[in-house]
């Protein structure tokens, strides 16, 4: 199976002068200026978040007129409510009761509708840098846009948002599983590179000694399901992108249960689902960097503003960076590519020929292809789909 991923983004690229914006979702404050220098965990913009107001038909809940439903109100105009609380209630055979879904305060009742309101509080919202660099520019009321010299990692597949600490490399090679025997308490706080595959096990071994997140080569999908606490990973439908998933539809968590995986512990996967090596290129890349603060953040969504994961390693020095193309790096003769097929998936080698037109590859597909060169002198030609241009 391919694991082609249709955006063209470089896989490594070193030496670079990365650019994010950090922004919040609503107008505020902006709490930095321009060329200060932040750390990760500085606020750069912070305001108040005000959610619509909650209407409930509580009539209907009672199976009443309007009317009669305002002699059954238990609570009064101004009066705070939590979530499940009692708004009215009819008593009697067949007794019904309208609840609240959401805490806050309740505003009225209409008795023309029979529908009640209830105003949720406004939330604080910030943003914070993430990363370790300047701030090179304002956006007013909203927030900043950010730069650091660092070196770009991307990945296939991630779970989490955003989060940074210290790297700590668990394993010395990339075709070395990460398993529960080798996590210790080092990991504390930590940012773990794994190696090839990683178990469930040696995931909440993680968590309970407080990681913040891991980057490793493959998980298969048994082990992912059994880690999320769901046992039918065949009914995982990818792609459907909401603000909730981010783009991955994993099945919803069962009413009253406590996920499993906390909310701030981000996972990276660098080659794909199953049990595959990680890229020495990569592994190489991000364990040179061993004891130093990186940022990950393991957002990945395939439709409605396509993303994938990414580690950035802020460089404390440099002597020169790069602007990052991101419309993608140019497929040519010399360049070093990674192979994404099964059979050689995660190899590295180089492109040494891009004959014109559909041709057959090795494995008889009529399409665009390759003609490269693997490290161990073996020559192949795979469809370009097949390819990933490193850097």
């Amino acid at each position: 199976m391919s694991l082609y991923y249709p955006i063209p983004q470089p896989t490594i690229a070193t030496n670079i002068l990365v650019r994010r914006e950090r922004r919040l979702p609503v107008p505020g404050e902006v709490m930095v200026k321009a060329g200060q220098r932040v750390e990760p965990t500085d606020v750069i913009a912070q305001s108040m978040l005000t959610s619509e107001p909650v209407r409930i038909d509580i009539a209907a809940d009672l199976d009443m007129s309007p009317q009669a439903t305002a002699k059954r109100l238990q609570v009064s105009t101004g009066a705070r409510v939590e979530q499940g609380s009692v708004l009215a209630q009819r008593a009697g055979t067949g007794s019904r009761a309208s609840r609240s879904p959401v805490a806050g305060t309740f505003t009225g009742y209409d008795q023309a509708t029979g529908t009640g309101v209830i105003a949720i509080a406004p939330e604080p919202v910030s943003v914070r840098a993430h990363l370790k660099g300047i701030v090179a520019d304002l956006i007013p009321y909203y927030g900043a846009i950010l730069e650091t010299p660092a070196t770009l990692v991307r990945g296939i597949f991630g779970i989490g948002g955003e989060q940074h600490g210290v790297l700590k490399v668990a394993v010395p090679s990339g075709d070395e599983p990460l398993t529960p025997g080798v996590i210790d308490a080092r990991v504390a706080y930590a940012i773990v590179l794994g190696g090839s595959e990683v178990s469930a096990d040696a995931l909440r071994r993680m968590i309970e000694l407080g990681a913040r997140g891991l980057i490793t080569g493959s998980i298969r999908s048994s082990e992912l399901a059994n880690f999320l606490g769901f046992a039918r990973a065949g009914e995982w439908r990818m792609g459907a992108a909401t603000a909730e998933n981010g783009g991955w539809d994993f099945p919803p968590s069962n009413p009253g249960v406590t996920s499993p995986v906390p909310p701030d512990f981000v996972l990276i996967i660098t080659e794909g689902f199953g049990s595959a090596p990680m890229s020495a290129r990569t592994f190489e890349t991000i364990a040179a960097y061993d004891g130093q603060e990186i940022a990950i953040d393991g957002t990945t969504r395939l439709r409605g503003g396509l993303a994938r994961p990414e580690i950035i390693i802020p460089l404390a020095r440099t002597t020169s960076v790069r602007w990052l193309e991101e419309k993608g790096p140019k497929l040519e003769v010399g360049t070093n590519v990674r192979l994404l097929s099964s059979a050689y998936l995660g190899q590295v080698a180089q492109v040494t020929g891009l004959p014109v037109g559909p041709r057959a590859s090795q494995s008889g597909v009529i399409a665009p292809v390759a003609d490269v060169l693997l490290s161990g002198g073996r020559r192949l030609r795979v469809p370009v789909v097949d390819i990933e241009v490193l850097e």
